[in-house]
C-alpha cells in the first residue's frame, strides 16, 4: 500500500486498520528516535546539574565577597575566615 498523492481518496474503512498496522509495524528510524531520546535526557540531566554547580558557585562567591568586604573596612582577618561553618 503506498502513501502517495491518491492515498488518501482510495483508502476505504476497511483499509484503515491495515494502515494503522503497518505505522506500529514500521520499524524504520527507531534507533534514531531512541538516540533522540537518550540525547534529550542527558542534555536535561547535564543542565540540571550545571544549574546546581551554578547556584553554589554563586553562593560560596557572596560569601566570600561579604567576608572580604567586611575584613577590608575593619583591617583585620578573623581566625576562622578559613573554617566552613
Amino acid at each position: 500500500m503506498g502513501l502517495g498523492p491518491t492515498a488518501g481518496r482510495t483508502m476505504g474503512t476497511a483499509s484503515i486498520p491495515k494502515f494503522s498496522r503497518s505505522l506500529f509495524d514500521d520499524e524504520r528510524g527507531q534507533t534514531t528516535v531512541e538516540y533522540i531520546l537518550i540525547l534529550t535526557v542527558t542534555i536535561v540531566a547535564v543542565m540540571a546539574v550545571v544549574r546546581i554547580i551554578m547556584r553554589l558557585t554563586d553562593r560560596g562567591m557572596l560569601k566570600l565577597g561579604s567576608q572580604l568586604e567586611k575584613d577590608l573596612k575593619t583591617g583585620r582577618i578573623p581566625v576562622n575566615v578559613w573554617r566552613d561553618n
